[in-house]
């Protein structure tokens, strides 16, 4: 579970302890015993345990606070705290919080808190019944049984032996107690808990036969109760379940309680009831100790039913925990400059999410006469309106730039308004990544997902060398963004190396592969005979000439030869013109934009996919999306030879050539064209390979990334 930071306005509660270490978390007790029982200090006591309070959630920085009650401010802090920083807030509710007299006024207030709660964990029936009224998120939650071994060595009484275990507060009727010991003279009684609150007199004036202990240590208290011959626990309060019946039967020693319905259904035949007077008192302790080995006996088979509730109990809390993260704790903010859902790895990212029951609130540029996202439950989607241009390199900063500018109030409103579990933040650029620093000051987690490397990206694009400037001050921008981010998302092992070798952390790297949901095809293939296919933005670091060229070599062999190049881009008429001087104007059909289920079909039916990628310094990192289309589809490919795609694709899954290289790519083409069975079968090896990196192999990693398991 996430981490977790239970807190308590007191000196101490096992009960506090176990909740915070069944999440995998500790418990702070935030003690103002020095200002208590002056009535006119209790502000001043509130007010600096609330200081403490505060302190400790910020320095702990817990995705989950269990908050105890009462006093009713302590869950109040934690709720502010949580508002502001994404906690996920647990009221542990006591039976003060809704049943006595001292903070029935706070009972609004509880009300009111609890609505909002990620969870309320109650200890009763009569509790559980109320919260889920309100429309809280309740779970029943019995306290656990202490570990046996943490009682201390005691030293054995001489003759029987009652601990009557309390506080001796005013819900305890410690007077009929005290006679109750008068009327079994023959049986000693220790009385825990602070004397101070008892009447004057009340401590001198009690039988021969009693013992107060004072506050003990939780070992020795332990102690005590495994050394009685019987545990007593005695309380005015009807809604009451007394802590130290789960002690007793920690302990497996016989048990006296006061004769309340919700510790009669608890607790069953493992005690002795009693009304709350002292000869019922007295005659209850002697029918125990009469029946010391029975009641023991039944003290051990009730550990087990006990337990199995706690059980019950943890899991349904860890249950309505994630409910609460589908429902607000687990929404993601998503900030991109690429739009939906026409990029497929934003929209397989976002569609996966929302799919996965969590909110996606969406912040990408809105492109004129782009697609129109279809409207779906769980996503929200803000648009800013840019259409995206390569006609200048000037160009480029100036789309960043306005972006930046105008997704900045959106999102700034949003981290301000709304508590996200992460923010994922998508380049270009690299320092768009500063726009969810509001969400990750408030607790979301910040994931900056690397659709490119820019300082390798602006070496292809100015045909330039990493020490120009403007390189220079790509690669410190990276460097920034990188360090500011909780986790960074790459798309392959070749990028992963160049961001550790410039510093980045590996444990704060993930590979996400760009490959689609449900993408393997199945079933026969048809083909249509003498089709070559490329997929790519038409611009001139993806080899579409490379491809044409080629083709111009095949025409001698293979005239009826056709190849299809699906997409735009500012250099498609550059080759347009290099199609109609080769003569090959008829043979290559430029088809434009299609959706990807259309092109995807498209390809499907193609004879050889090309990948013609140059290494103009950042090809050798890429691993194309185009690839993983061919391979997904059963389409055999003639690819460019680099770095990142013999990482994944060995000499058998795909037929290489080098980059730039018209007739090696000509030559691998008429391979795959004249052996139609090899064809096959390295498109067999290749879907294969892709096997390894399929989205439904790396999407449990992803939601990872995210924080977004529980």
């Amino acid at each position: 579970m996430r981490r977790a930071v239970a807190v308590a306005w007191c000196d101490f509660q096992p009960r506090t302890v176990a909740l915070a270490e069944a999440f995998g978390g500790r418990a702070h007790f935030i003690s103002g015993s020095r200002l208590q029982g002056r009535g006119f200090l209790l502000p001043l006591r509130y007010l600096r345990d609330a200081v403490v309070a505060w302190q400790t959630l910020s320095r702990e920085r817990p995705k989950v606070v269990f908050a105890i009650t009462p006093p009713v401010f302590s869950p109040l802090v934690a709720w502010l705290w949580c508002r502001l920083h994404g906690g996920s807030l647990v009221i542990d509710c006591h039976t003060e919080a809704f049943h006595s007299r001292r903070w029935g006024w706070a009972l609004p207030i509880h009300r009111w808190l609890c609505r909002r709660a990620a969870a309320v964990t109650l200890h009763n029936d009569v509790m559980y019944q109320e919260a889920e009224a309100w429309g809280a998120p309740a779970v029943l939650l019995p306290d656990e049984l202490p570990d046996p071994g943490l009682a201390s060595p005691v030293v054995a009484p001489a003759g029987p032996q009652v601990v009557v275990a309390g506080s001796l507060d005013t819900q305890e009727p410690i007077a009929e107690a005290l006679e109750a010991a008068r009327l079994v003279p023959g049986v000693e009684f220790l009385v825990t808990g602070d004397t101070a609150r008892l009447p004057a007199g009340m401590v001198e004036n009690a039988p021969a036969n009693v013992t107060f202990t004072g506050w003990l240590d939780y070992g020795r208290f332990l102690g005590h109760l495994a050394a009685a011959d019987v545990v007593a626990a005695f309380s005015l309060d009807p809604h009451i379940m007394n802590r130290a019946a789960f002690e007793a039967i920690a302990v497996g020693r016989p048990l006296v309680l006061s004769a309340h319905e919700g510790l009669q259904s608890r607790f069953g035949e493992a005690a002795v009831y009693c009304a709350n007077s002292a000869p019922a008192m007295a005659a209850a302790i002697e029918q125990a100790i009469d029946s010391a080995d029975q009641l023991a006996l039944r003290a051990k088979t009730a550990q087990g039913r006990l337990q199995a509730d706690r059980e019950t109990g943890i899991n349904r809390l860890k249950l309505t925990l994630r409910h609460a993260d589908a429902r607000g704790g687990g929404r993601v903010l998503m900030i991109s400059q690429h739009p939906y859902p026409t990029n497929p790895t934003l929209r397989r990212n976002v569609d996966y999410l929302v799919e996965q029951g969590h909110r996606v609130d969406l912040v990408s540029i809105r492109e004129k006469g782009g697609a129109v996202a279809t409207p779906k439950a769980g996503l929200r989607i803000y648009t800013v309106p840019l259409t995206h241009k390569r006609d200048s390199r000037l160009r480029y900063p100036l789309e960043f730039l306005w972006f930046f500018v105008a997704a900045m109030p959106r999102v700034l409103a949003m981290s301000l308004t709304r508590r996200y579990a992460a923010v994922q933040v998508d380049n270009l650029p690299d320092f768009l990544v500063f726009l969810g620093g509001l969400a990750r000051w408030r607790g979301a987690r910040l994931v900056f997902f690397m659709f490119e490397l820019m300082p390798e990206m602006t070496v292809a694009r100015l045909r330039t060398d990493a020490q120009h400037r403007v390189v220079r001050l790509a690669t410190r921008i990276e460097g920034w963004a990188t360090r500011y981010a909780d986790q960074v998302v790459v798309v392959n092992g070749a990028c992963e190396r160049a961001l550790i070798g410039r510093g980045v952390p590996a444990e704060k790297l993930s590979v996400i592969y760009n490959t689609q949901p449900g993408a393997l095809v199945t079933g026969l293939r048809i083909a249509r005979r003498e089709v070559l296919v490329t997929h790519a933005t038409l611009v001139q670091r993806y080899g579409v000439q490379v491809a044409i060229e080629a083709l111009a070599r095949l025409s001698k062999t293979h005239p009826d030869l056709v190849l299809e190049v699906l997409g735009e881009g500012e250099y498609r008429g550059e080759l347009e013109r290099l199609a109609a001087e080769l003569g090959l104007s008829h043979r290559v059909d430029f088809l434009g934009y299609l959706p990807w289920n259309d092109a995807m079909a498209r390809i499907r039916q193609a004879s050889v996919g090309i990948v013609a990628v140059l290494d103009d310094g950042y090809g050798r990192l890429m691993l194309p999306m185009k690839l993983l289309d061919y391979a997904s589809q059963g389409v055999p490919a003639v690819c460019s030879r680099l770095e990142a795609v013999e990482e994944y694709f060995g000499p058998g899954a795909v037929a290489y050539f080098d980059p730039g290289d018209a007739a090696g790519l000509a030559e691998g083409v008429e391979r795959l064209l004249a052996d139609r069975q090899g064809a096959a079968a390295q498109a067999q090896q290749a879907r294969t390979a892709l096997e390894r990196l399929s989205w439904e192999t790396v999407s449990d990693r992803y939601l990872g990334v995210l924080g977004a398991t529980a």
